[in-house]
């Protein structure tokens, strides 16, 4: 893996290296040394990357963004790109980054402002200037699109080899979640490099002050979310401790939900809150009533069995509780509704189970079936596909089963799968049909599976 990311660096910079050379021929007027309006812009560019923010997907994200393009709507030449490497290489430096996260970096970001002065030049735009500004508009619009095209795509397939996670799984985190900021990067730049060309360094100090205090509410806004993520599985890491044979439960069933609902095309935020509901499938095990039940190593009784039923109503009275999460109760409330109306607590059929709920249920079953419990072992992954092929239309959604059973959905669920060990498309259209309710049911229901 670590050569991998070596050789993608290494890319990125001999890519940047090639962009900037083209920069400085196709701009008769680019220097070695930095312009002053260059020079002057880093220094906004320098304390941005100093407050830096944790992405969700992971990463780090700064408004430098802004003040690089001032830069060069102000002096759009190969000046401005050596500016903006000198600084990004300065500030890691100071920070004491690793070697190769500082290298590519820079290089990145020299690949995204060289591509974008180019783009800019193409679109017929030159150095903004105190009269008619109007006609730089469209180009910086380019610039902007062309800069934070190559940076996102640049970062997201860095860390996606670094955390081995599919690139557009990254690209989308990241990037959704920041979308706001772009939006506003390209006016916020424009009118930057205009006060800045109109009334000078002090102006466009003045100007830029906003700029860094709104960061900071967003940074701010970032680490609440995230502590409230870090919370919610602190209290299921502290539920599951009662039950050593469900350790990790709930976090594998929130990310099989989160592959599930992707693949379904839900946005970004839906998939979010999927995600979340999976999280909390089983927070109504909290509690006290359950508490001998979890820690029994046998079967459990009718009685027991009939208590543990209770667990999707106690928890989402629970989760109904807190304002930001009332979207997920219906979810939580609904996990183990069969698509046949033969499940519980409601007896609920078809699609009035909340869609979240019946992704949970793959993700929840996949999960119980492929782990061992004290009364049997673990099922491999062909006996899980094939209970889904049995039960497709009873207890689950045969839509979502089909979706499911797809090389590109499953290859996600169970990682070590190869695409050629799938059966033909003739196959797997048995899922389609309405299959009587199969063993997987008998099995739920005589190991107390929950």
């Amino acid at each position: 893996m670590q050569r991998q990311i070596t050789l993608y660096v290494t890319a990125i910079a001999l890519i940047a290296f090639s962009a900037a050379v083209g920069v400085f021929a196709a701009v008769p007027e680019s220097s070695l040394l930095p312009s002053d309006a260059a020079l002057a812009i880093a220094v906004f560019a320098v304390l941005a990357e100093l407050l830096t923010y944790r992405l969700p997907g992971g990463g780090e994200g700064s408004i430098a963004l802004i003040p690089f393009m001032a830069a060069a709507l102000v002096a759009p030449d190969g000046g401005t790109v050596v500016a903006i490497g000198i600084t990004i290489l300065a500030v890691y430096t100071f920070r004491r980054r690793p070697p190769l996260r500082s290298i590519f970096n820079a290089a990145q970001a020299i690949l995204a402002m060289s591509l974008g002065i180019l783009a800019y030049r193409a679109a017929g735009a030159h150095a903004l200037g105190p009269t008619s500004p109007s006609a730089a508009l469209f180009p910086t619009l380019v610039l902007s699109l062309v800069f934070v095209a190559v940076n996102t795509v640049a970062v997201s397939g860095v860390i996606s080899l670094t955390q081995n996670t599919r690139f557009t799984e990254v690209w989308k985190r990241n990037t959704l979640s920041t979308a706001v900021y772009y939006v506003f990067a390209a006016p916020c730049a424009y009118g930057l490099a205009y006060v800045y060309v109109r009334w000078g360094m002090v102006a466009a100090l003045a100007v830029a002050m906003p700029l860094f205090a709104v960061r900071q509410l967003y940074k701010t806004t970032l680490q609440l979310q995230q502590t409230n993520r870090e919370l919610l599985e602190l209290m299921i890491k502290a539920i599951e401790a009662r039950d050593p044979y469900t350790s990790g439960h709930s976090r594998r069933v929130a990310d099989a939900s989160a592959i599930i609902a992707r693949a379904l095309g839900l946005s970004a935020s839906a998939v979010e809150r999927v995600r979340i509901a999976g999280l909390l499938h089983d927070i109504g095990k909290i509690d006290e009533s359950f508490a001998p039940i979890l820690q029994k190593e046998g079967r459990l009784t009718a009685d027991e069995w009939e208590l543990m039923k209770t667990h999707p109503v106690k928890g989402a009275e629970l989760v109904g509780t807190l304002s930001d999460l009332s979207d997920v109760v219906a979810p939580i409330r609904s996990h183990h509704e069969h698509w046949n109306g033969r499940g519980y607590p409601d007896g609920l059929r078809g699609k009035n189970i909340p869609l979240a709920a019946r992704i949970i249920t793959f993700a929840d079953t996949i999960d119980a079936l492929t782990t061992n419990r004290p009364y049997r072992r673990a099922l491999g992954e062909d006996d899980v596909r094939a209970e889904f092929v049995k039960c497709s239309g009873s207890q689950f959604d045969p839509h979502i089963c089909r979706k499911v059973l797809t090389a590109e959905v499953w290859t996600q669920l169970f990682p070590g799968t190869s695409r050629r060990e799938f059966p033909s498309a003739e196959a797997r259209a048995i899922v389609q049909f309405v299959q009587p309710e199969s063993a997987l049911r008998k099995l739920i229901a005589s190991s107390f599976v929950i």
